[in-house]
């Protein structure tokens, strides 16, 4: 606070390309440790020599004003502020720092570019200056998208072991080639095979005896055309005379026992055993095949042997994830839709891909840029006001092992971060309630955006792919009486482990014991754990709650899942996964971080008089409605003309909460009174619930 007087001089001497702070303000950042000041010191006294006002609201931070004397300029002054907050914020886990520079400000754009900030889009600015502000962003080279926890710093939960995140490499099994031509009844199976691979979601190889079959069949004196294109495909030999002498008969007694036991295989039958032989041989994932017998004895190969024997058909997208459109408002008065692409959207899509920075291989490859009606994978795009303003791709996932996305949003509509929402929301809706899922996303580089807002969903990087970023997507609650049946789900999807007995609950930090899938035993903070595996839940015996009352009229649009289609917009506050609950300034008091957050709708105008969700504290605060900013009311249900409804108090309360799901079976009035939560009347304010309300209101809703 010694220097503020002159960190207050200086910015009001540059209005022009600084605006205008009040005394109060700079006091106030400086307080919450967000000025930096640069001093000179010649051994006895400590002089001014620039300023840096930061705000921050993770994962991302904004700088308000940076200033270096005409004195001092030159010397890198301004240059070590910003590295000084870009360390301090690498090391806090931020994702990215933004700025704001007037567009005629050509020595201050110079600047901001040195420094590695580029140029995310521009906006008109304030009226009365009536000047256009180029919005900057500088992504930090932060290894992990959550705040240091004490654990692996890149990869807090091991996701980079699991199977699935590189490609799996299959054989092709002979029918799945012949497949290929046009007139073959599975010919749109094969391609969706080969459509796959090119998209990079698997690998594809023959084995030598497949040449060798070709060879065989062939007519004499005629060219098999197959045999040449075979040769373009990855080859692995068949196993050696003894690993074959050994393999041949325990697999003809699993795919052919009755000709295996009579001595009758021909040989076609003993090439498909040699297909099985060679994938089990080189320890390959396993074999396309088309035929009926080797796929109805999969479970057996799998068991004994460790191979999959793979249908074409799981290359194709599952008909109940092909969504219809959605339709969301956004913040401003804009309108998002997601909705299946077409072959008219191309050239938007390959624009959008071009612009940031993906060549044309890349983006048919990889991303399906040109794929329209492909069954191999889901393309959707997202409009802003009817204009392709974001992209959303994910090939079909083999044998389900990870939901594969690939999205890419334009950074220069002032909607991008509501576009990225809407992408993300799109990608979790694949699992569904009660299910455990893990989702692999790609994103092209300089998208900032897209990256803040996946660290709000609970991804973290990669630490074997720079463009990648992971999570695991847990849709339940667990408690002490699912805890196995939770356990085990998790277990399945994830590889993660948890301890074999819930905890008894201590506070929202203790920590919680988890086996990675890699085998390492490491601790994890509770509600870092349900972060990271969002939106689940952890119920466990001791942790308290909070009742908080929410009309008919408001709970579709804040809670979003509603089990009622709408075909008016979803509201703008189902977009973010922190959401805003505004109450009378007297309810802050009940809430504390890391509350069971539960939500009861009023009989009042329909409503169901009934324990219809839960949801989890992240914290509380008051504000004025005078101060009430967008970011305050867009995660909520109410804009400022309706603050008046909860309470005549100019100061609200404010409740940022996550990990919301309806509950299967909404708790009703009369049981909410055998708990002692109160009459009817009683309920329609904010109140405590201790453990065991908790714990029984959990139990009826699940």
């Amino acid at each position: 606070m010694a220097l503020l007087s002159e960190v207050v001089q200086a910015a009001d001497s540059d209005r022009d390309a600084l605006g205008f702070f009040s005394r109060s303000v700079y006091a106030d950042f400086c307080r919450k440790g967000q000025l930096f000041v640069a001093v000179e010191s010649d051994g006895r006294d400590e002089t001014y020599a620039g300023h840096l006002l930061f705000d921050l609201r993770f994962p991302k931070a904004h700088v308000r004003q940076i200033y270096v004397p005409k004195a001092n300029r030159s010397r890198n002054i301004g240059r070590t502020l910003l590295d000084a907050l870009k360390t301090m914020l690498t090391e806090a886990q931020f994702i990215s720092i933004h700025a704001r520079v007037a567009e005629d400000l050509k020595d201050a754009n110079v600047f901001w570019e040195a420094q590695g900030f580029y140029a995310q889009r521009v906006e008109p600015g304030g009226a009365s200056r009536n000047r256009m502000i180029v919005v900057r962003a500088h992504e930090l080279d932060t290894p992990q998208l959550f705040a240091p926890s004490g654990i692996s710093a890149v990869d807090p939960l091991g996701l980079d072991a699991l199977e699935g995140g590189g490609k799996p490499l299959y054989l092709l099994d002979l029918n799945v080639l012949f497949d290929l031509g046009p007139r073959r009844p599975r010919h749109e199976l094969a391609m969706s095979v080969f459509r796959a691979e090119r998209m990079r979601a698997c690998s594809l190889a023959i084995s030598s005896e497949i040449e060798t079959e070709l060879r065989r069949t062939a007519h004499d004196g005629k060219t098999d055309p197959m045999l040449s294109f075979a040769g373009t495909l990855a080859k692995f030999s068949t196993p050696p005379d003894d690993e074959w002498g050994r393999l041949s008969p325990m697999l003809a007694e699993i795919v052919f026992p009755q000709r295996h036991a009579s001595g009758t295989l021909s040989e076609n039958d003993r090439s498909d055993l040699l297909h099985l032989a060679t994938a089990i041989h080189h320890g390959l994932p396993g074999l396309i095949t088309s035929d009926g017998r080797i796929l109805e004895r999969a479970p057996e190969l799998r068991r004994r042997f460790g191979v999959d024997a793979i249908s074409p058909e799981l290359f194709q997208v599952e008909p109940d994830h092909t969504a219809s459109p959605v339709v969301h408002e956004a913040h401003s008065a804009d309108i998002i839709e997601v909705q299946p692409a077409s072959a008219g959207d191309a050239a938007a899509v390959r624009s959008l891909l071009t612009n940031l920075g993906l060549d044309t291989a890349t983006q048919v490859n990889e991303w399906a840029a040109t794929e329209a009606g492909s069954s191999a994978c889901l393309r959707h795009v997202a409009r802003c006001n009817g204009v392709v303003a974001g992209y959303l791709v994910m090939p079909t996932s083999v044998r389900g092992q990870e939901i594969r996305a690939f999205a890419a949003v334009a950074e220069n509509q002032r909607d991008a971060h509501e576009i990225a929402q809407t992408l993300l929301r799109h990608v979790l809706s694949i699992v569904k309630p009660g299910d455990v899922g893990r989702v692999r996303l790609s994103c092209p580089p300089r998208q900032a955006t897209l990256r803040e807002v996946a660290a709000t969903f609970g991804y973290v990087a990669s630490s074997s792919t720079s463009d990648d970023l992971q999570k695991i997507v847990a849709k339940g609650r667990m408690t002490e009486r699912n805890w196995d049946i939770g356990r085990e789900s998790l277990a399945a999807v994830s590889k993660l482990r948890l301890p074999d007995t819930p905890p008894p609950f201590r506070h929202v930090d203790q920590q919680i014991s988890v086996i990675r899938p890699d085998g390492q035993k490491v601790l994890i903070p509770l509600f870092k754990l349900e972060s990271l595996l969002a939106p689940m839940l952890m119920c466990l015996p001791g942790r308290e709650g909070v009742m908080v009352p929410l009309r008919k009229q408001f709970e579709e649009h804040l809670l979003a899942d509603s089990p009622q289609d709408s075909f008016l917009p979803l509201g703008k506050a189902q977009l973010a996964p922190l959401r805003h609950y505004l109450s009378d300034k007297k309810t802050l008091k009940n809430y504390s971080r890391g509350d069971l957050m539960f939500f009861y709708e009023p009989v009042k105008n329909g409503g169901a008089g009934a324990v219809i969700a839960v949801g989890r504290v992240l914290r509380a605060y008051l504000r004025d409605e005078s101060a009430m900013q967008a970011d305050d009311l867009a995660p909520s249900v109410l804009d400022s003309s309706q603050l008046s409804s909860i309470g005549v108090a100019k100061t609200k309360t404010i409740t940022v909460f996550d990990n919301v799901l309806r509950l299967p079976r909404p708790v009703p009035l009369h049981e909410l009174r055998a708990l002692n939560c109160g009459e009817a009347h009683q309920l329609i304010t904010c109140q405590r619930l201790s453990s065991e309300q908790v714990q029984a209101i959990v139990e009826k809703g699940l």
